[in-house]
């Protein structure tokens, strides 16, 4: 898939640039402390879904899934997950935002299924990962869910709470992911704020405070 996306540079300049994804991985429980994935793991337990064998988790997509449109294909008891995206463009690593859309009734039977019978929203503005490094723990991400016409703060944490980049790519790596080259990389998420809301609209946003600037998306729910 070849997409032409926003570059943004840390001068404020904004570039068109192409990009050709040929791959899609999503990470489940990737967090950096224990205790939060924990709370993560414990959240999914009280709906019935089962433990991971291994943390982190990798859940292979089809290209197809990705979608960076402002409508989202899925089933009314699903929810979004704002996370960082990575993409090594075949020069240097790339940042943006996605979100890990997931059918949380499948779930409970099926992880993998659950997360490919949903789109993967993704936005189309991008960051170089070299304009972040210094300031990587203080970035955030946040996302709201709009229910039954109301609005709700759904996460909010900084990057601190997931794997740094290179430990992220380092257990990647063992886990047989040797290539990454054209490779779009769903982080992992953040906890709730107050458990799963399922809605009609998801908004979020990665914001660099340092810079003053985010990356926002949104979109709409079809069942």
């Amino acid at each position: 898939m070849k997409k032409v996306i926003n570059l943004h540079l840390s001068n404020g300049e904004v570039k068109k640039h192409e990009i050709d994804i040929k791959k899609v991985i999503v990470v489940g429980y990737g967090g950096r402390n224990i205790k939060k994935i924990q709370e993560h793991i414990d959240e999914l337990n009280e709906l019935g879904i089962a433990p991971p064998p291994n943390v982190p988790m990798i859940y292979p997509q089809k290209i197809e899934q990705l979608n960076f449109s402002n409508e989202c294909h899925s089933s009314k008891n699903s929810s979004g997950e704002a996370e960082y995206v990575l993409f090594h463009n075949g020069k240097e690593w790339l940042v943006t935002l996605g979100s890990d859309h997931t059918d949380r009734e499948v779930e409970k039977e099926d992880i993998l299924k659950s997360k490919l019978i949903c789109d993967k929203p993704i936005a189309s503005d991008f960051w170089k990962l070299a304009d972040l490094k210094e300031d990587w723990d203080n970035i955030i991400l946040r996302s709201y869910v709009t229910s039954n016409g109301e609005k709700y703060l759904y996460q909010e944490d900084t990057l601190e709470a997931l794997l740094e980049v290179d430990v992220l790519l380092g257990k990647l790596d063992k886990l047989g992911e040797e290539d990454l080259e054209n490779t779009v990389i769903y982080s992992g998420t953040v906890p709730t704020k107050n458990g799963f809301i399922f809605g009609e609209k998801f908004e979020y946003e990665i914001e660099q405070p340092k810079l003053n600037r985010k990356i926002k998306h949104h979109y709409s729910i079809v069942n």
